[in-house]
């Protein structure tokens, strides 16, 4: 059942995160500003068509608007978010349908943005990182990084306890990786489309033995994989396990690479930021 109280503190805040005044609504609805702050008050809800206006100059759904229940169950919270961006990704590929794997990558980085910022713990700092896009959150949690050209990372604190499973062969596949040659192929190999030899040794200068040599060697570790498509092109990509690792070892090096950040450190309860 709507709460008109929670209802009217919902609509609210959702002006107050936009940075708005109850005229500069008022305008956009096309009603009074008096209205606004009854709304807003509790005293009175809005009709239908101003609800949907509402909905459009807030940039929220009807039904976001209109929940005001309170959710104390973590899991039945992402629950509703897991449900949502269900709806949200369907309805993006019914309308159309050609495009849709191009952009559905990108909406659901804007929804990820959206939620991951929070974290901050201040609106102020919130919304100054949000427009930044590029930062790095330290805390008893683990470590979180955030950057628009296509970053987007949580290593969680207690991986350590893990690392013992790690041994010579993974730091020996590492440290090729890291090398210079072998970050000049992964960082060409896309994990889609294939990239032949030919274009990896044009792209990179590599002499062709240790070319060779690296391809077979990351090859059998299923760093990348060898496919023939259509048409006979031959080439390599990175592979859809072990691949991932190729990726997190070239944004590794972006982000070393990347001075100006936000960084935010939690002491304490873990609710005060330090900048």
């Amino acid at each position: 059942m709507l709460d008109i109280k929670e209802f009217g503190e919902k609509l609210r805040c959702h002006r107050k995160r936009l940075g708005l005044t109850q005229e500069a609504v008022a305008e956009k609805v096309g009603v009074s500003a008096q209205a606004v702050s009854k709304w807003e008050a509790g005293d009175c809800l809005p009709d239908c068509f101003n609800l949907k206006a509402l909905g459009e100059t807030y940039g929220i759904s009807l039904d976001i608007l209109l929940e005001t229940e309170t959710a104390d169950n973590i899991d039945a919270v992402a629950a509703k978010i897991e449900q949502l961006a269900d709806e949200f990704i369907w309805a993006k590929a019914n309308r159309d349908a050609e495009h849709a794997h191009h952009d559905l990558g990108d909406d659901l980085w804007k929804m990820w943005k959206g939620i991951y910022f929070i974290e901050t713990g201040n609106k102020e700092l919130q919304q100054r990182d949000k427009e930044t896009g590029n930062l790095r959150v330290c805390s008893k949690y683990g470590m979180k990084v955030w950057d628009d050209a296509g970053v987007a990372c949580v290593v969680q604190a207690k991986l350590r306890e893990q690392m013992k499973r790690v041994g010579d062969t993974e730091l020996t596949l590492l440290s090729e990786m890291c090398s210079p040659e072998g970050f000049a192929i992964l960082s060409r190999l896309d994990p889609h489309e294939l990239v032949t030899k030919e274009s990896l040794a044009e792209s990179t200068g590599i002499e062709k033995y240790r070319l060779n040599e690296l391809l077979i060697y990351f090859t059998e570790h299923e760093i990348i994989v060898f496919n023939v498509r259509e048409g006979g092109v031959r080439g390599y990509k990175l592979g859809a396990h072990f691949g991932i690792a190729a990726a997190m070892v070239t944004a590794a090096a972006y982000v070393l690479s990347k001075k100006d950040c936000c960084i935010s450190e939690y002491i304490s309860n873990d609710t005060i930021p330090m900048i």
